[in-house]
Order: structure tokens, then C-alpha cells, then sequence
């Protein structure tokens, strides 16, 4: 460490003499890549795309505190009955090309989103479940759902809102080059490594800086270099084995609070070892979190009992973690026909196999083969990644994966894939499905948190996953930048300045 850290600190040294002096009136953040759907905002819902949408888009509600919705372009909602929603939207509110915003383009981004075109996004399944759309007059929209949806307010957290003339005249392609929204941000350029942002003086969220510049550095070590030398204010994802080095520095880390679970999901729909309820607990039994945690995570995050993060409200209390215990592990293996153990592949997306992630996949493999089970790890493309997701074309019985309940914050988010009614599961459990829909439809909140840590409880026992632990989620800051606290997984733009 001591090595590292006076490399490191020379290198710094070295490179901040190239830091100009106006690169201290523009705010600039490090992050490892860009949405790979660049500005289209309907290609992804997840936390690392929004890191960068945020900054020029928004959503109908966003998530507050314990992760109850708030007001974003809607100021307001209220259910008439099961299925009917009202909603408000902001008054004086415009895109940053001087359309407003309003009940059609509400409307018109609900109406692509379910359109044959609109169905190639992502995005698309969050309208699913919404039946009709009324405007009840500039400001207002009716929304009526197909079955009943007390968490509907969070949904609207998962949708962006675009500009319809402007989005009709460029389309899709179009839009993710030169986006247009109502944040705080106006996007000057959008390149493959760079992305130039200037103020919004018409935004509601109004900036406190006069630019922004999201430059993409791919490597831990590159951000993490950056930020010493000065050349950007945000390192974003940098490591444990890190933090010496950055408050040796005089420099600033910050943990974000956690909106998922890390684990390694098994597929028991295919003919595999994985199939039997003995086989995984062996493996959740045979797996050191404990260690891991002390020694990868240095103590920062525990062990995962569930899956659902701690943040969440409606996290079960009463579960623990599973305890290393390879004995048992090994008597479960014998018990399911396995006393000599077996091998399996487990698939990582790229963008995974690095750093404290990737070693802690390692510990976890070593772990295993201390049971006499093999795990290979086997690093592939996003896009092969994305495939097996959505089309269930793995070549393992393995992959790595988190449960994410961001942006809506809704604890059974994840259970669309994670469960029967994905199209391509690698998991059901047909037991659960009526109790899933129950959860999802009651308006009793009482009811519904018995139903949640029932399902969250039939998960962990069953061994639906190999559960770990909480994403880390450090962040490297300039002494200098001021106004960031993350929340959600969400970056305060419109907060961010420099000190003078």
C-alpha cells in the first residue's frame, strides 16, 4: 500500500501541472463509461445510465428519503379508485427548446413507449401495466391501470418525459445524439469518451454551476489518477484498496447508500446440479462473507442476508446472513448426490471483472473449491450479457447480477426477472407467483409487508441465489466540490458547484 500510495501521489504530482486554470469554473466528473444507448432514455433504467441522464432529463416523480416518491414534473398524485390515478404536473415548466411540458407530452411519451416502434426499448415494460390515458386539462392526467398498483407514484420514477414535436422531428436516433429535456443541463456535445453540458437557465432545477464535463475513464486507476492531479472534481466507483491514497492526498471519499445486492444467480431451469434446493444452500453454507467483507470490502459493507438492500424500508430484519459453515455444505452436496462436488461456469459482464468485484469472485470460487466445487469464471460481452438477460441465451449455469430495485425503489422491482414471469427465467418458483401478484395489487400496507418478507424469507431459504453483499459505491471528491449527496443512486446536478 505504502508503494502505491507514493506512486501514485508522484503521478498526481507529475500530471496537475497540466490542469488549466479554467478547468476550476467548470464542474468535472469521472465515470468509468457512457449509457451505451447514449441519450435515448428509454434503453435503460439502470442506476449507471441515470448517472449521466440526470443531468438534462427527469422523471415524473424521483425517490426522497427511505425511498418514498417525491415530486419531480409531477407535484402531485392521488388515487380515485383501485385502478384511476390523477396526476399533476409542474406548472411553468418547459423543455430547454421551449416546449412545455404538459398532459400530451405525458401522454405522447407513454403512447411510443406502447407503440409497435416503442416496444424495442427497454423502457417499454414499464408501461405494461397502464390501460388508458385522459388529459383532463393542460396540467392534469388521468391514468388508468390494468390491475390495481399501490406502488404506481414509485413507477413514474422509472419514466422520462420527452419533448413530442422535438422527438417526432428527430426520432430516436436523433434524440440520443442532441437530447432535450427539462433538467438542469442543456447537452452541447456528446462524443464517445466526452460529454459537454451547459446550464439550463429555464430548468426548475435550477444549476448552480455554469457547465459540466462527464469525460469517460474506463480504468479505476485512470479515475483515480484524474482526481489527484486535478483534472476532474468526481471519481465515481473507485475502490476500498483507494482510500488511503485519496485522504493522503487531502482528498474526500464518499460511500452511497446501497440500492441492490450483489449475487450470483443460479439457473434452475436448466439441467444442472443447480436444480436442487440441497446443491445451492451448499453453496450459499460454503461461501467466507464474512472475510470478504473484512478483507476485500475493507469492513465498509456486511455480509447480504436478502435481496433487497438495507436502505430499503421494507428490508426483512428478522433474516441473517448465511453462515460459512462448510461442513454443513459439505454434507448438503452428499445428501443431493454430490459427495465429490461438481463444476460450474459462472458468467460476468465485462464491465465487472475488475478490482475489489472481480477478487471478490475469486474468494468466492476458492471458497467453493474447498468444498470440491469448481466455478469458472468466465468474463463476456455486454452484449452476450444483455442476451442471456433478455433472451436466455447463457452458455453457463451461472451469472453474476444484482437486484436493483432503483429507480423506482419498489423492493419487488427485481422479482420481474428474477421469478416465473420473466419470458426467459432462470428461476421459478410457480408457489410464489400468486403471493408476487398479491404484494404488487394490495393496498394494505400492513399486508403487504408480511407478503414482501415472506417472498424476501422463500428466497434466501431456498437459495434462489448465491447472495453476497451490497455494492461498495465509493466516490472520490475535490475538497472543492460542493452540494454532492447522493441519494438513490441519483447524482444532484443541479447542486454541484466548486468552491471559490
Amino acid at each position: 500500500m505504502k508503494n502505491k500510495l507514493c506512486q501514485v501521489l508522484l503521478l498526481a504530482a507529475a500530471l496537475g501541472s497540466v490542469a488549466s486554470q479554467s478547468a476550476a469554473e467548470t464542474v468535472r466528473i469521472g465515470l468509468a463509461s457512457l449509457p451505451p444507448g447514449n441519450a435515448n432514455p428509454f434503453t435503460s433504467s439502470a442506476r449507471t445510465s441515470w448517472y449521466t441522464w440526470r443531468a438534462f432529463l427527469d422523471t415524473l416523480t424521483q425517490l426522497g428519503p427511505n425511498m418514498i416518491p417525491g415530486p419531480a414534473l409531477a407535484v402531485s398524485w392521488k388515487n380515485t379508485s383501485p385502478k384511476t390515478w390523477i396526476i399533476n404536473l409542474r406548472p411553468n415548466t418547459v423543455f430547454s427548446n421551449g416546449e412545455p411540458l404538459n398532459a400530451e407530452a405525458v401522454i405522447f411519451t407513454i403512447n411510443y413507449l406502447q407503440s409497435k416502434p416503442g416496444q424495442i426499448e427497454p423502457l417499454a415494460r414499464e408501461t405494461e401495466n397502464i390501460a388508458a390515458l385522459r388529459a383532463v386539462d393542460a396540467l392534469t392526467l388521468e391514468i388508468t391501470t390494468k390491475q390495481p398498483d399501490p406502488m404506481f407514484a414509485r413507477s413514474m420514477a422509472a419514466l422520462p418525459i420527452v419533448p413530442p414535436t422535438y422527438w417526432a422531428k428527430v426520432g430516436r436516433d436523433g434524440f440520443s445524439l442532441a437530447p432535450i429535456g427539462t433538467g438542469s443541463y442543456v447537452v452541447e456535445s456528446w462524443g464517445k469518451a466526452k460529454l459537454a453540458l451547459k446550464a439550463n437557465p429555464q430548468s426548475w432545477r435550477k444549476p448552480k454551476s455554469d457547465r459540466v464535463e462527464i469525460v469517460v475513464l474506463s480504468e479505476t486507476s485512470s479515475r483515480l489518477q484524474a482526481l489527484l492531479s486535478n483534472r476532474i472534481d468526481l471519481a465515481s466507483e473507485i475502490g476500498p484498496e483507494d482510500i488511503d491514497v485519496i485522504e493522503a492526498a487531502g482528498l474526500k471519499f464518499y460511500q452511497r447508500p446501497s440500492t441492490s445486492i450483489e449475487v450470483i444467480a443460479l439457473n434452475t431451469i436448466i439441467d444442472s446440479p443447480l436444480k436442487d434446493v440441497r446443491v445451492r444452500q451448499a453453496l450459499n453454507y460454503a461461501v467466507d462473507r464474512q472475510t470478504i467483507s473484512v478483507t476485500i470490502m475493507h469492513g465498509l459493507v456486511p455480509p447480504g442476508s436478502q435481496t433487497t438492500p438495507r436502505s430499503n424500508p421494507e428490508y426483512n430484519q428478522s433474516l441473517s446472513a448465511y453462515p460459512y459453515d462448510p461442513a454443513k455444505a459439505k454434507a448438503l452436496l452428499t445428501e443431493a448426490g454430490y459427495p465429490k462436488g461438481f463444476s460450474f461456469v459462472v458468467e460476468l459482464s465485462n464491465g465487472t471483472t475488475g478490482g475489489h468485484y472481480f477478487s471478490m469472485f475469486q474468494k468466492v470460487a476458492e471458497d467453493l473449491a474447498k468444498v470440491d466445487v469448481k466455478m469458472e469464471i468466465r468474463p463476456i460481452p455486454w452484449t452476450q450479457y444483455f442476451r442471456g438477460v433478455t433472451q436466455g441465451e447463457w452458455k453457463g449455469q451461472a451469472f453474476g447480477f444484482e437486484y436493483e430495485a432503483m429507480p423506482t425503489g419498489e423492493t419487488l422491482r427485481p422479482f420481474r426477472l428474477h421469478s416465473c414471469t420473466w419470458s426467459f427465467p432462470w428461476y421459478c418458483d410457480e408457489s410464489l407467483t400468486p403471493v408476487i401478484a398479491e404484494a404488487k395489487s394490495t393496498f394494505d400496507p400492513a399486508r403487504r409487508l408480511e407478503l414482501v418478507h415472506r417472498i424476501l424469507r422463500e428466497y434466501r431459504d431456498k437459495a434462489a441465489a448465491l447472495i453476497l453483499m451490497e455494492p461498495l459505491g465509493l466516490d472520490g471528491l475535490s475538497p472543492k466540490l460542493q452540494g454532492y449527496n447522493q441519494m438513490n443512486g441519483i447524482i444532484p446536478y443541479q447542486d454541484l458547484v466548486l468552491a471559490k
